[in-house]
């Protein structure tokens, strides 16, 4: 069985690298051949280890004359997205420059596993032409939205940009539904749900099959050494927030910031990793990293952290939930998204039903003031059994089969 897992990115960002873990981990099992086609430049020793092929564009003739004078796709798109200020996390289109249709590895494939392709995917010759059956894990909103990836972007820029989200929603589910044989895999109930109402995917089957990890690479560290070691070991309650950048707004650093300032308390350390560093006071330990690739290294904060702090306003299921459980790290998150559906608040962490800056801070305080107790085996007890990248693949290769059998 030969299954292509196409993905933007193989390395960067949480759902290129969950796509890659599941890669990997179909990697190890016998009967199954897994290729990961992706288009940003990865270290050519990794690529032939993980069996990583990268993408280029369209080589045609209209391709490259479009290109060499900038009238390509992607050009286009740069001019629609400059009209107006910026105002949103990240915003795609359904049309580019590549045909991965086209490619001889997507040919040969028995099964096409589609992950987060934004930027990567041009609906409209990709669905005309695919023959395989379709899996398609969905990362975020992207796929069945229009320019945007999540809800609250595109309510914020319906004036400036509504008619453009519009246009590119219809391209995408008219591309879409010119493929009779894609199943919809969701993280959490809660993308579940919102897909399953989407003109663009409410028409096929729907899965539930969350992220998995490897836990030999997230080991049990002892977490006074683990402190020791990244310069926390001086007795006062540590914070951890993780994210790909500190500033964006659907993560909400801004709410930590804010929180944290209204506590007027110094009795703790904050460890943050994403982006430029944001200051939250001169009084208080805090230590920063713009970018963590090293598991072990990320690992280790996991492990001197006594609370990770979760605040996104919108998020499927996010890793850094995952890594800080097999860490038996608890979360502190608000009731939205995939974190509600497992953050259990004194099992194996903190949920806060309103969003915002006031509750995010009462939920700290409380947590300072040592209101809970957690049992950091039965929170990574709690990881084991619902997050092994064993559960994940097992139920990846039964919907494979199952698809291939109808």
């Amino acid at each position: 069985m030969k299954i292509v897992q196409i993905s933007s990115t193989a390395t960067y960002g949480g759902a290129g690298i969950a796509a890659l873990r599941l890669h990997q981990s179909l990697m190890k099992h016998s009967g199954i051949e897994s290729v990961f086609v992706q288009r940003l430049p990865v270290d050519a020793g990794f690529a032939e280890e993980n069996n990583i092929y990268t993408a280029a564009t369209g080589r045609g003739l209209i391709t490259r004359f479009r290109k060499k004078y900038n009238v390509h796709t992607e050009h286009y798109h740069w001019v629609n997205l400059n009209k107006y200020p910026a105002d949103y996390e990240i915003a795609t289109f359904g049309t580019t420059s590549y045909r991965l249709e086209e490619l001889p590895v997507i040919k040969e494939a028995d099964i096409i596993h589609l992950h987060w392709v934004a930027e990567f995917l041009n609906y409209p010759t990709f669905f005309k032409n695919i023959k395989q059956p379709i899996v398609w894990t969905l990362h975020d909103m992207n796929p069945f939205r229009g320019m945007f990836h999540y809800r609250e972007d595109e309510e914020k820029n319906r004036v400036n940009f509504g008619e453009l989200d519009k246009k590119t929603l219809r391209i995408k589910t008219d591309a879409i539904h010119k493929h009779k044989n894609i199943n919809v895999v969701c993280l959490s109930e809660w993308m579940k749900g919102r897909s399953q109402a989407s003109e663009a995917f409410g028409i096929y089957p729907h899965y539930l099959i969350p992220n998995g990890l490897d836990f030999s690479k997230y080991p049990v560290l002892d977490k006074h050494l683990a402190k020791k070691a990244v310069g926390v070991d001086n007795a006062l309650l540590t914070i951890l927030f993780v994210a790909n950048g500190s500033h964006i707004y659907r993560k909400g650093f801004d709410l930590v910031v804010d929180a944290l300032a209204a506590l007027n308390r110094k009795d703790y350390n904050l460890i943050s990793v994403g982006g430029d560093k944001i200051e939250v006071g001169t009084d208080i330990k805090h230590i920063h990293h713009n970018r963590i690739d090293n598991i072990a290294q990320l690992n280790e904060l996991y492990s001197a952290a006594d609370m990770t702090v979760l605040p996104s306003r919108e998020d499927n299921l996010p890793n850094v939930m995952l890594e800080s459980f097999a860490n038996g790290t608890p979360v502190m998150s608000f009731t939205n998204g995939g974190m509600a559906e497992h953050v259990k608040t004194g099992e194996n962490g903190v949920l806060i039903n309103t969003i915002g800056s006031a509750p995010l801070a009462q939920g700290i305080e409380d947590f300072l003031n040592n209101r809970y107790i957690f049992d950091s085996e039965k929170i990574r007890d709690y990881a084991l059994t619902h997050f092994s990248d064993t559960l994940q693949v097992e139920k990846y290769i039964n919907l494979y089969k199952e698809i291939l059998n109808r």
